[in-house]
């Protein structure tokens, strides 16, 4: 059977969107104990938060990856291994336009985005509570932006090392424990 690169496609974008959902969680439990653990609960929190984003998203490309490569190997269905940054482009739309949405907010002064960017990027929000802590759009650095181009970048990175893995069928338990002996 050929390779699906469409189905992918979307079901990458639905793999940055449950990478959401579980920054929901994390955000919910930095909320219950931020009073106390102060900013030491918003480095635990923020460091979980990025790590459901690459966890997920270099576990789907690794499943992904191998699946182009049997593919490849079975059908001379060409995919690439270049094909996990596409998917992962394609996951980190959502986020990249609430991020525009953002940026209109904060240089127009027209409209207050922040606290709905809050929420729609959870993954993030514990980081993001350092440097805004207010949900107010005034209250806000620009230099937050420096901190939101790293995490978009995330996503297409994370795809398309674990889809580069998996197509070309690397065993990272192989790698780690036995240290290719």
């Amino acid at each position: 059977m050929k390779y699906n690169r469409k189905n992918a496609l979307v079901f990458g974008l639905l793999k940055g969107l449950q990478a959401e959902f579980f920054g929901i969680f994390v955000m919910l439990f930095f909320w219950a104990i931020s009073k106390a653990m102060g900013i030491l609960a918003n480095i635990m929190f923020g460091f979980t938060g990025i790590m459901c984003v690459v966890c997920i998203l270099a576990d789907y490309g690794m499943k992904e990856g191998s699946k182009a490569a049997n593919a490849n190997a079975l059908h001379g269905d060409n995919v690439g291994r270049n094909f996990g940054a596409k998917t992962g482009l394609i996951a980190m739309l959502p986020f990249a336009l609430t991020a525009v949405i953002l940026a209109v907010s904060k240089f127009s002064g027209a409209f207050d985005f922040l606290a709905v960017f809050k929420i729609a990027n959870a993954c993030l929000f514990p980081i993001l509570d350092i440097f805004a802590h207010s949900a107010d759009i005034k209250d806000m650095s620009p230099a937050v932006f420096l901190l939101i181009l790293p995490y978009l970048a995330l996503f297409p990175l994370s795809a398309y090392i674990g889809f580069k893995w998996g197509y070309d069928k690397l065993d990272l338990k192989d790698k780690l424990v036995y240290k290719n002996k």
